[in-house]
């Protein structure tokens, strides 16, 4: 494998004491419609508070400023076990990132959209994704569909358009409100669904595609006995209208697993696609294993035609359920960003699992993807601790930056492997090729339990998990999390159950949800000088 990027270790211990950033809790009740119960029913929406676990989430920055737009998974009222959820908004003011609210993205609930039919009413939204355009509109590719575990016998599931021109307020969906692509089946228990929408616009000032949005997902389709599918389209026209779905051409099949496809637009307006393809798995105790192959193809043409997929790397990865030792849900396996100033650089992350232990690996491309850097491990960690869920994001100024979740720090308790903190690693690509500028720098505060909220509200469990059920065999943390590089800063999006809520819990005291905070770290003091305005 060609090594066309040089990577430099940096042998600077991570910080370990406080970070150099500014922590917030940004989500914050609000009032929508929801199914409560174990298993969804038409008929049975109410208008409830949102004010539970907040899991899952995404961060955007509108091009050359400083302004932020966030959104994560919201978890309806007491009804965190049995998975009711939508997709709700961050909303952001002030220098770009100080919270004004939370609100429900997309109208896919009763009580915003004012009817219970399904659709366009849904029980569930999922997956959040967001990309500003240059004009200050905000994107995304929705997935609303309707519980399977429920008995709601109505759509699966639709892939959407959907904008906000106010910063993540209000929300209308385009292409006249029809799907960009309906469910192919219409059974709740179909095995043939739509899955993992991901979104990025061309942000390239002059370029011909600029503000073109494009949105990629999977197709299963193991009711008809076939691999997936990644899909593809295209809006030209600020999400208004969309192309018709086609299917990207992939190198190898994509089963049995997700591939998880990712797409980014490059500083010459190319797109650089993502995905992963798996091997045939092995169990060793309660640990299965798979190997697995990260690819990445690109796209001159705004998505008309794809380059033959490129290997990036080779790795091995979980299959079974949840980190070892826990009841942790493990997410998405490898994320893709491209650079803001220089062309054909790209950067994919993924998670490699060895000798029992998870660990977040880097390689990096400077021709388009043709080829790729040896993968390097990120996290400067010597402990046989857990290192995982890595997300990649570029600035301007070449500015990179991998975070991932760490536990290599003990709980209050004292217990290991368990606390989950956030962990940023900063670095510099440029004629040198792609440099570490410093070590691992801790980004939380606080390390987390994930093993709450284990409190009680009404005798029903407030985790939220996996699978519709209570007890939770499962919990859910989010299969990925927000990480954004502006001019002046590096801004992480995650997880967190450090903080009390205002529910009370059965128990007594609050219940210690999960709750989305916000970390942002100067640029300076991670090597990274402030990047140049456009």
């Amino acid at each position: 494998m060609a090594t066309l990027a040089t990577f430099l270790v940096a042998a600077v211990p991570a910080v370990a004491g406080g970070p150099p950033a500014r922590e917030q809790v940004v989500s914050s009740p609000f009032v929508a419609g929801g199914y409560p119960g174990a298993e969804p029913a038409p008929g049975t929406c109410i208008a409830a508070p949102y004010d539970s676990n907040f899991s899952e989430a995404v961060l955007a920055v509108r091009p050359g400023t400083e302004q932020l737009a966030g959104a994560s998974k919201a978890y309806f009222n007491k009804w965190s076990t049995f998975k009711a959820y939508h997709n709700a908004a961050f909303v952001f003011g002030g220098r770009g990132d100080r919270p004004l609210g939370t609100n429900i993205i997309g109208d896919f609930d009763c009580a915003t959209t004012a009817t219970q039919a399904m659709p366009p009413s849904w029980t569930n939204a999922t997956d959040p994704n967001l990309a500003w355009d240059l004009r200050g509109r905000l994107h995304q590719v929705a997935i609303p569909f309707n519980a399977y575990w429920g008995s709601v016998d109505q759509p699966n599931g639709d892939i959407y358009g959907i904008y906000s021109d106010d910063g993540g307020r209000t929300w209308r969906r385009g292409n006249g409100g029809a799907a960009i692509q309906s469910g192919p089946d219409l059974s709740t228990q179909s095995l043939n669904f739509l899955d993992k929408p991901w979104v990025a616009v061309n942000q390239v000032p002059g370029h011909p595609f600029a503000d073109h949005v494009y949105g990629v997902w999977v197709q299963f389709n193991d009711g008809a006995g076939l691999p997936p599918e990644i899909r593809m389209a295209v809006s030209r026209d600020r999400g208004v209208t969309w192309s018709a779905p086609t299917t990207v051409p992939t190198v190898a099949p994509l089963g049995p697993s997700n591939p998880w496809p990712h797409i980014a637009v490059g500083a010459d307006g190319a797109l650089q696609l993502s995905y992963v393809s798996y091997g045939t798995s092995t169990t060793n105790g309660d640990v299965k294993t798979s190997p697995a192959t990260i690819w990445s193809a690109r796209s001159t043409d705004d998505g008309h035609t794809w380059s033959t997929g490129t290997q990036v790397a080779t790795t091995t990865v979980l299959r079974s359920c949840c980190l070892p030792g826990t009841r942790v849900h493990d997410g998405v396996v490898a994320f893709l960003d491209t650079s803001r100033d220089l062309p054909g650089h790209a950067y994919i992350t993924f998670e490699r699992f060895s000798v029992g232990q998870l660990d977040v690996m880097l390689s990096a491309t400077r021709d388009g993807g043709a080829t790729w850097s040896a993968p390097v491990r990120v996290s400067d960690d010597a402990t046989a601790t857990d290192q995982f869920q890595p997300q990649v994001a570029a600035g301007p100024g070449g500015a990179v930056a991998v975070a991932f979740y760490d536990k290599r720090w003990s709980c209050a308790d004292g217990r290991s492997n368990t606390c989950i903190a956030t962990v940023v690693q900063p670095y510099r690509d440029g004629p040198a090729g792609l440099v570490a500028t410093r070590g691992n720098v801790r980004a939380s505060s606080r390390t987390w339990d994930p093993e709450q909220p284990a409190q009680h509200r009404d005798g029903i469990g407030q985790l939220p998990c996996e699978a519709p059920e209570d007890p939770c065999g499962e919990i859910f943390i989010g299969d990925y999390f927000g990480l954004a590089v502006t001019r002046n800063r590096v801004q992480v999006l995650s997880s967190s159950t450090a903080y009390p809520s205002g529910v009370r819990a059965d128990e007594g005291g609050p219940i210690f949800y999960q709750q989305q905070v916000l970390a942002t770290l100067p640029r300076g003091p991670l090597g990274l000088p402030p990047g140049r305005k456009r």
